[in-house]
Protein backbone atom coordinates (compact mmCIF):
# COMPACT_ATOMS: atom_id res chain seq x y z
CA UNK A 1 0.00 0.00 0.00
CA UNK A 2 1.47 3.39 -0.65
CA UNK A 3 1.10 5.87 2.10
CA UNK A 4 2.27 9.30 1.82
CA UNK A 5 2.14 12.80 4.28
CA UNK A 6 1.61 15.72 3.18
CA UNK A 7 1.84 18.94 5.07
CA UNK A 8 -1.98 20.93 6.12
CA UNK A 9 -2.77 24.81 6.34
CA UNK A 10 -3.34 23.88 9.97
CA UNK A 11 0.40 22.94 10.42
CA UNK A 12 -0.45 19.46 11.47
CA UNK A 13 0.48 16.44 8.46
CA UNK A 14 -2.22 13.81 7.17
CA UNK A 15 -1.65 10.57 5.77
CA UNK A 16 -2.76 9.60 2.48
CA UNK A 17 -3.24 6.42 1.02
CA UNK A 18 -3.88 5.48 -2.32
CA UNK A 19 -6.32 2.36 -1.15
CA UNK A 20 -7.98 4.52 0.83
CA UNK A 21 -8.74 7.31 -1.69
CA UNK A 22 -12.60 7.85 -2.43
CA UNK A 23 -12.25 6.79 -6.12
CA UNK A 24 -9.45 4.69 -5.71
CA UNK A 25 -10.30 0.83 -6.97
CA UNK A 26 -8.06 -2.34 -8.00
CA UNK A 27 -9.44 -1.63 -11.85
CA UNK A 28 -7.94 2.02 -11.65
CA UNK A 29 -4.31 1.12 -12.60
CA UNK A 30 -6.30 -0.75 -15.89
CA UNK A 31 -7.91 2.57 -16.51
CA UNK A 32 -4.24 4.47 -16.36
CA UNK A 33 -2.70 1.72 -18.98
CA UNK A 34 -5.50 1.66 -21.70
CA UNK A 35 -5.88 5.27 -21.42
CA UNK A 36 -2.02 5.84 -21.54
CA UNK A 37 -1.67 3.56 -24.71
CA UNK A 38 -4.49 5.27 -26.65
CA UNK A 39 -3.50 9.06 -25.77
CA UNK A 40 -0.27 7.49 -27.70
CA UNK A 41 -1.85 5.94 -30.05
CA UNK A 42 -4.27 9.57 -31.02
CA UNK A 43 -0.32 11.13 -30.58
CA UNK A 44 0.89 8.97 -33.38
CA UNK A 45 -1.71 9.58 -35.60
CA UNK A 46 -1.48 13.07 -35.31
CA UNK A 47 2.21 13.10 -35.80
CA UNK A 48 1.72 11.26 -39.23
CA UNK A 49 -0.90 13.91 -40.15
CA UNK A 50 1.61 16.36 -39.82
CA UNK A 51 3.96 14.18 -41.71
CA UNK A 52 2.38 13.89 -44.30
CA UNK A 53 1.28 18.07 -44.44
CA UNK A 54 5.01 18.70 -44.60
CA UNK A 55 6.17 16.16 -47.07
CA UNK A 56 2.67 17.08 -49.68
CA UNK A 57 3.13 21.03 -48.30
CA UNK A 58 -0.66 20.98 -47.28
CA UNK A 59 -1.29 23.02 -44.89
CA UNK A 60 -5.59 22.63 -44.72
CA UNK A 61 -7.77 19.95 -45.57
CA UNK A 62 -5.99 17.42 -47.48
CA UNK A 63 -5.85 18.28 -51.23
CA UNK A 64 -5.43 15.44 -53.47
CA UNK A 65 -2.85 13.55 -51.53
CA UNK A 66 -3.92 9.92 -50.69
CA UNK A 67 -1.26 9.58 -48.39
CA UNK A 68 -2.58 12.28 -46.10
CA UNK A 69 -6.13 11.99 -46.52
CA UNK A 70 -5.59 8.11 -45.64
CA UNK A 71 -3.59 9.49 -42.60
CA UNK A 72 -5.99 12.61 -41.77
CA UNK A 73 -8.89 9.56 -41.74
CA UNK A 74 -7.31 7.46 -39.08
CA UNK A 75 -6.56 9.95 -37.13
CA UNK A 76 -10.33 11.90 -37.32
CA UNK A 77 -11.94 8.13 -36.54
CA UNK A 78 -9.84 7.59 -33.84
CA UNK A 79 -10.64 11.14 -32.30
CA UNK A 80 -14.28 10.21 -32.78
CA UNK A 81 -14.04 6.83 -30.94
CA UNK A 82 -11.64 7.07 -28.24
CA UNK A 83 -12.98 9.35 -25.75
CA UNK A 84 -16.37 8.09 -25.37
CA UNK A 85 -14.66 4.71 -24.85
CA UNK A 86 -12.50 5.93 -22.16
CA UNK A 87 -15.45 7.87 -20.71
CA UNK A 88 -16.95 4.33 -20.56
CA UNK A 89 -14.31 2.97 -18.89
CA UNK A 90 -14.29 5.87 -16.50
CA UNK A 91 -17.79 5.10 -15.34
CA UNK A 92 -17.08 1.99 -15.27
CA UNK A 93 -13.83 2.21 -13.00
CA UNK A 94 -16.21 4.58 -10.77
CA UNK A 95 -19.26 2.36 -10.68
CA UNK A 96 -17.04 -0.57 -9.11
CA UNK A 97 -17.05 -2.87 -12.72
CA UNK A 98 -14.96 -6.22 -12.70
CA UNK A 99 -11.65 -6.11 -13.69
CA UNK A 100 -12.53 -7.94 -16.58
CA UNK A 101 -14.96 -6.25 -17.76
CA UNK A 102 -12.43 -2.90 -17.92
CA UNK A 103 -10.28 -5.54 -19.87
CA UNK A 104 -12.79 -6.28 -22.08
CA UNK A 105 -13.52 -3.06 -23.29
CA UNK A 106 -9.58 -1.75 -22.80
CA UNK A 107 -8.20 -4.46 -24.81
CA UNK A 108 -11.14 -4.10 -27.46
CA UNK A 109 -10.77 -0.55 -28.35
CA UNK A 110 -7.05 -0.52 -28.11
CA UNK A 111 -6.60 -3.21 -30.73
CA UNK A 112 -9.82 -1.99 -32.88
CA UNK A 113 -8.24 1.50 -33.01
CA UNK A 114 -4.55 0.37 -34.45
CA UNK A 115 -6.37 -2.60 -36.60
CA UNK A 116 -8.51 0.18 -38.02
CA UNK A 117 -5.70 2.96 -38.06
CA UNK A 118 -3.47 0.28 -39.93
CA UNK A 119 -6.40 -0.70 -42.36
CA UNK A 120 -7.07 2.96 -43.40
CA UNK A 121 -3.51 4.64 -43.53
CA UNK A 122 -2.83 1.21 -46.20
CA UNK A 123 -5.83 2.46 -48.74
CA UNK A 124 -9.22 4.27 -48.76
CA UNK A 125 -10.76 0.51 -49.72
CA UNK A 126 -11.91 -1.38 -47.33
CA UNK A 127 -9.57 -4.07 -45.84
CA UNK A 128 -9.49 -6.81 -43.05
CA UNK A 129 -8.04 -4.53 -40.83
CA UNK A 130 -10.09 -1.87 -41.17
CA UNK A 131 -13.13 -3.89 -40.95
CA UNK A 132 -11.73 -6.02 -37.88
CA UNK A 133 -10.61 -2.86 -36.09
CA UNK A 134 -14.04 -1.02 -36.71
CA UNK A 135 -15.98 -4.63 -35.34
CA UNK A 136 -13.51 -4.89 -32.08
CA UNK A 137 -14.33 -0.89 -31.37
CA UNK A 138 -17.77 -1.43 -31.16
CA UNK A 139 -17.81 -4.14 -28.89
CA UNK A 140 -15.85 -2.08 -27.03
CA UNK A 141 -18.26 0.80 -27.45
CA UNK A 142 -20.88 -2.01 -26.38
CA UNK A 143 -19.71 -3.88 -23.73
CA UNK A 144 -18.97 -0.10 -21.67
CA UNK A 145 -22.49 0.94 -22.76
CA UNK A 146 -23.98 -1.85 -21.16
CA UNK A 147 -22.03 -2.23 -18.37
CA UNK A 148 -22.25 1.11 -17.26
CA UNK A 149 -25.78 0.75 -17.05
CA UNK A 150 -25.68 -2.59 -15.82
CA UNK A 151 -23.41 -1.54 -12.59
CA UNK A 152 -25.47 1.72 -12.42
CA UNK A 153 -28.88 -0.27 -12.10
CA UNK A 154 -28.60 -3.78 -10.89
Amino acid sequence: MLRRTRQVPCGGRIELSREGSMFYSASLPILGVYAGINILINLFLAYRVSANRVRSRVTTGTGSDEALYNASRAHIVNAEYTPIALIGLVVLNVLGASIYVMHIVGLALTVGRVLHAIGVSRTGESTPPRLVGTLLTWIALLVAGIGCLWYALV
